[in-house]
């Protein structure tokens, strides 16, 4: 979104501006890039930002050192379409290319190179100075934060460490909420796909060999009992 032209005649509606900003970056925004992107003070954004997550229209989100703003409802198509799509798409796979799992984790790998990740202005910075960084736990310790970022069907999943090995280059993760294990086995191929995706993403950033596996799947008719687990190696 580029900056708003200087015009002393024109009424600037703040809130909408910044709504619009906020929708214009899925991935989440800080208050901070909002300001340099608007040109407003930070004591606007702020003051605007308190008003939208009044209203309901944005949400917050800490990842990382950040805290990242997120739009209720998207610009474009509506998250409920979206997602009937996505499902749809996955539970056919799933039913004509039964037991897959692997297929879906290589399509996830190799689709992570041409996706355009919707990261926000301070996200990308906070990767940028993981890239190549020797000490792998750092980055282990740091991937819970940033898997909501480009899992975009899933910004409110819960993602727990349950392991660490001593020397950071092994870890598994809990994840929980998910949409995609809701009462069926229906689309657990986005698990493998993300799982891929996830592999090669830590591939590129850490330059280094990744094995990212799916642990296991637990689908449960209660969906605060169902989850996925994955475990990441860096070799």
């Amino acid at each position: 979104m580029g900056k708003p032209t200087s015009n002393k005649n024109k009424t600037v509606n703040h809130e909408v501006v910044i709504l619009e900003c906020i929708r214009d970056n899925p991935g989440g925004i800080t208050a901070s890039d909002i300001a340099n992107l608007t040109n407003f003070s930070r004591n606007t954004v702020s003051k605007y930002v308190l008003t939208l997550e009044r209203t309901n229209q944005i949400f917050s989100k800490k990842v990382g050192a950040y805290k990242l703003l997120f739009a209720k409802k998207e610009k474009f198509i509506p998250f409920e379409t979206a997602i009937s799509y996505y499902k749809a798409l996955l539970s056919k796979f799933k039913k004509y290319f039964p037991n897959s799992d692997e297929i879906a984790k290589q399509i996830g790998k190799e689709a992570a190179n041409d996706i355009k990740f919707p990261f926000g202005p301070s996200v990308q910075k906070q990767l940028r100075s993981l890239k190549g960084h020797p000490i792998s736990r750092i980055f282990l310790e740091s991937y819970k934060n940033f898997y909501s970022t480009y899992d975009i069907f899933q910004p409110n999943i819960d993602i727990t460490m349950l392991k660490i090995d001593q020397e950071g280059k092994n870890a598994t993760y809990r994840f929980k909420n998910s949409v995609f294990l809701e009462d069926s086995d229906d689309f657990i191929y986005h698990v493998h796909i993300m799982c891929g995706i996830s592999e090669g993403i830590l591939i590129r950033a850490l330059k280094r060999d990744v094995l990212c596996k799916v642990d296991q799947i637990y689908v449960s008719n209660n969906k605060e009992e169902s989850f996925f687990d994955l475990t990441i190696t860096i070799k």
